[in-house]
């Protein structure tokens, strides 16, 4: 291991299994604060496809997750502009943020068509409704009564607008990019990046993206949080986190195909294959289907696993190309939906491998 240290921030993905109540997701968030983790974060989800799951909506959990902790920050990783307007999402996140100074931050992506297209949403022009969402809701952060807000664009308007909300500090906005058209906006107007399924090299290949189009805008970056949405498994037998994590690390390169090509070009993917069925649990089936034949090491790349030593030098290896902060969905025996041992994980985590970057 590396004698100099860089210090490291961790986060943890809060979710709500379908056979628990809403008390014991606060217990696991104030479980979260008081073992010294630095985030919390909620999926935006209307469905997930599978009985093991709950999907409480996000901006109100958060109000009263928040509410009953002091410290650990929270934030939405992510919604997107598809389903809900940017006026809305603009006045709900600064609403949060004047409840709790300097705790909330804001996800933003494109959006999935399997939570759209069930519902009668439109899932064309995801990037483009998310760009210029973005620079309506900024707009409307400036906005007052005595100074509102007219705007023309091709899928947003503002005419005489502005939102009474009380004045705070900014919201960090954090955008899950990917394609280089989304690298390029992270780079000239986001907070930070939260990014899913990257190796190392793939993960220093964007960053790079993002910092030119940072200096094509003229933007300093000294303030801006690279960070990383991953999955992770510890334990003291590297086999058994090994075990636990890789069906779901294959699963979400499976989602992500765009994800698979970039990480590992020689992997077959059949492409989004599942869009064209109506049934979310269907859609998970060919999902799984794909991703039984993703190479193990592939999966592995993009998750923090093993014993606590393998985790304190993949997170190393993710800083040495500009990482700062791992915001982690911790895999138990259980599952991805699991809530059993999943506290016992977290503390080994911030014990045997958060401490080591804080020493």
């Amino acid at each position: 291991m590396t004698k100099h240290r860089r210090p490291a921030r961790f986060g943890v993905r809060i979710f709500q299994a379908a056979d628990e109540s809403f008390q014991q997701v606060v217990h696991r968030t104030y479980f979260l604060e008081k073992a010294g983790f630095d985030s919390a974060f909620l999926d935006d989800h209307l469905l997930y496809g599978t009985g093991q799951a709950a999907a409480p909506e996000p901006f109100t959990t958060i109000a009263n997750l928040a509410a009953q902790t002091r410290t650990i920050k929270m934030g939405v990783a992510v919604t997107d502009l598809v389903r809900r307007h940017p006026a809305i999402v603009a006045q709900t996140a600064a609403t949060l943020t004047a409840m709790f100074p300097g705790r909330v931050f804001l996800g933003l992506g494109a959006g999935d068509p399997m939570n759209q297209a069930p519902f009668g949403m439109p899932t064309d022009y995801r990037y483009g409704k998310l760009e210029e969402g973005l620079t309506v809701m900024k707009i409307l952060w400036d906005s007052t009564i005595e100074r509102p807000a007219t705007f023309k664009g091709q899928f947003y308007s503002l005419k005489n607008a502005h939102l009474q909300i009380p004045r705070s500090s900014p919201v960090p906005i954090y955008l899950a990019a990917f394609g280089d058209k989304m690298l390029r906006l992270t780079g000239a107007q986001a907070d930070g990046w939260i990014p899913h399924c990257h190796n190392t090299e793939t993960y220093r290949e964007d960053l790079a993206k993002i910092r030119e189009s940072a200096n094509e805008a003229q933007r300093q970056l000294r303030l801006f949080n690279p960070a990383y949405y991953t999955l992770a498994s510890v334990s003291k037998q590297r086999a058994e986190a090994d075990k636990q994590i890789l069906g779901p690390a294959r699963y979400f390169l499976a989602l992500i195909p765009e994800a698979l090509r970039k990480v590992d070009p020689s992997a077959p993917h059949p492409g989004r294959i599942w869009e064209r069925l109506d049934n979310p649990k269907a859609q998970r089936r060919v999902i799984h289907k794909i991703a039984q034949s993703i190479p193990e090491q592939t999966a592995f790349d993009t998750v923090i696993h093993g014993t606590p030593d393998d985790c304190i030098q993949q997170v190393e290896r993710f800083q040495k190309v500009g990482c700062r902060e791992l915001m982690l969905t911790f895999v138990p025996e259980g599952g991805l939906w699991s809530t059993k041992g999943i506290l016992p994980q977290a503390r080994v985590f911030i014990e045997k491998v958060a401490s080591y970057f804080r020493e």
